[in-house]
């Protein structure tokens, strides 16, 4: 138990997709011990993910700011 308890504490600290592919390496090696998982994530850290500032799905900043403006004004002449 205590065990379990441990690899959802790796989790939390380190991630759900990263500790998962850490037991899935102790999977394949063979090792299927808490020690493994945990000495895996230590000396295999993930990169944090980025955000993109330049998307093709994320319209830029000023095309908002005309859309809100034009919306004032029309609600300023009716």
């Amino acid at each position: 138990m205590r065990r379990i308890l441990g690899v959802l504490a790796l989790a939390k600290k380190f991630g759900i997709a990263s500790t998962d592919d850490a037991c899935a390496m102790a999977l394949e090696t063979g090792t299927c011990e808490y020690h493994f998982v945990r000495r895996y994530l230590e000396r295999n850290p993930q990169l944090p993910l980025s955000l993109r500032q330049v998307d093709p799905l994320i319209r830029q900043l000023s095309l908002y700011r005309d859309l809100i403006e034009s919306r004032i004004r029309q609600e300023e002449q009716s």
